[in-house]
């Protein structure tokens, strides 16, 4: 997983969402969030909060859903009610821009930075529902000291590209080994499931894409609270644009034509310096980062436990690992934070050596410029929802989703080898609350 790319085109243009279905809600109080007198919870500063308001509403779900079938279990996004690990998004991930933080607010009013598998609350959505869960994250403010622990005051929005929360789908090949076995060796073609990769497909899709071609697009119940931003993306990976399948066929397939190609940009995206700090929170290393040690805070780290993407910038962003699977990235290791113009006319500074002589393999041979965009990786099919402040059940069909156009272009939608499923949002405030993140299809 990388961090997600900034919204480069026009939006796309909003088309029918199929069994789309709406419902008065409200959102119950989730504490003293910010010094306001007034009920319920706020993401913007007191002067201009808009309250959302309690309590919640329930919905006629059987009703809005009729006429759809469901992904089974072992193929859900997420549900936040996993029978194997309850009450949590299983297997979400978050990213960020790192100019703010992405929390997850919790029953008792805490809130805590999403990372991975976030923490979801209670919220019956649906009128048969009973102790159901649903994850609500707000973002656009900073946490402040240890003296205040679990009590967020309000700061700026995004102010980059934004951030996201996604799933990748290795986790469905193996963790609920619908294609590898509890040793973590493939499962004979015979015993795996029908959605998995056939061994000609390759290593690295072999190892992440499933084959969904008997569903017909992703659906998510989602609503927003009144002063959060209203887009809110679903995109959706394949091999053929995803930047973990051209990592791993960078380390394990070097003979294989990769399908896009990544780049690292290691400057600066929140308009502060990339300044050295020595003096860094404990698990940390001090290095380069974005931010003046005499006046910002410190930097954060990535971590189980699921704290903000790390603000690392030059040679140290370089030097990172490849947050998907918490290794170094051979492409980008050791390199020097160097400027790099493409043709389009877009600059700045990349993980990439021009100098021969440098002492990582391959000795002798300079390494190739960052791909220019029409290679590049990451340019997800995808939709855009407009949230309101009631709940709504998407659903958005495989043949409504299209690339933006930022990066490497297919002619074609490949359902047949898909890697990853996101929801993503751009610069502003955030305050989202999201149920039943699933495939469906019409009922046959």
């Amino acid at each position: 997983m990388t961090r997600g790319k900034a919204y480069r085109g026009e939006l796309l243009q909003h088309g029918l969402l199929a069994g789309l279905c709406t419902l008065a809600a409200c959102i119950p109080n989730a504490g003293s969030q910010a010094p306001v007198a007034q009920t319920g919870f706020c993401v913007k500063p007191p002067e201009t909060c808009t309250p959302d308001p309690m309590p919640p509403k329930t919905v006629d779900c059987t009703a809005a859903e009729a006429g759809l079938e469901f992904a089974p279990t072992e193929l859900t996004i997420a549900d936040f009610d996993s029978p194997t690990n309850p009450n949590v998004g299983e297997f979400m991930y978050s990213y960020t821009d790192a100019t703010a933080q992405i929390y997850t607010n919790l029953d008792d009013g805490t809130q805590v930075p999403v990372g991975y598998a976030p923490s979801a609350r209670t919220a019956n959505v649906c009128t048969t529902d009973t102790n159901n869960h649903v994850l609500h994250v707000t973002g656009g403010h900073e946490q402040p000291g240890s003296g205040d622990a679990g009590r967020i005051v309000t700061g700026a929005p995004f102010l980059g590209w934004g951030g996201g929360l996604g799933v990748s789908l290795v986790h469905l090949t193996t963790d609920r080994q619908l294609c590898f076995g509890s040793d973590g060796k493939p499962k004979p073609e015979s015993a795996r499931s029908s959605y998995c990769q056939p061994d000609s497909a390759g290593t690295s899709a072999y190892k992440i894409a499933l084959n969904l071609s008997d569903w017909d697009g992703v659906a998510v119940w989602a609503r927003r609270g009144p002063d959060s931003q209203p887009l809110l993306r679903v995109l959706v990976g394949n091999k053929y644009v995803d930047e973990d399948i051209s990592f791993l066929m960078y380390r394990d397939e070097p003979y294989r034509t990769r399908y896009c190609e990544r780049v690292l940009e290691c400057a600066c995206t929140n308009g502060k310096p990339c300044l050295q700090w020595d003096t860094v929170p404990s698990g940390m290393q001090s290095g380069l980062y974005c931010g003046d040690p005499a006046t910002d805070p410190q930097p954060k780290a990535i971590s189980s436990l699921g704290v903000t993407a790390t603000n690392s910038c030059g040679r140290t962003r370089c030097n990172d690992d490849y947050p998907a699977f918490g290794v170094q990235d051979a492409a980008f290791v050791h390199r020097p934070c160097t400027p790099y113009a493409f043709r389009s006319g877009g600059q700045s500074s990349y993980c990439w050596d021009p100098d021969p002589n440098h002492p990582y393999p391959p000795s002798g041979l300079p390494d190739s410029p960052p791909a220019e965009s029409d290679q590049q990786c990451g340019d997800y099919w995808t939709f855009p929802l407009e949230l309101t402040t009631e709940w709504q059940l998407f659903l958005v069909p495989f043949t409504t989703m299209y690339q933006q156009g930022w990066a490497k272009r297919w002619p074609f939608f490949d359902i047949s080898s898909v890697s990853v499923v996101r929801l993503t949002w751009d610069a502003g405030w955030v305050d989202y609350w999201i149920d039943n993140f699933r495939f469906y299809r019409v009922r046959r």
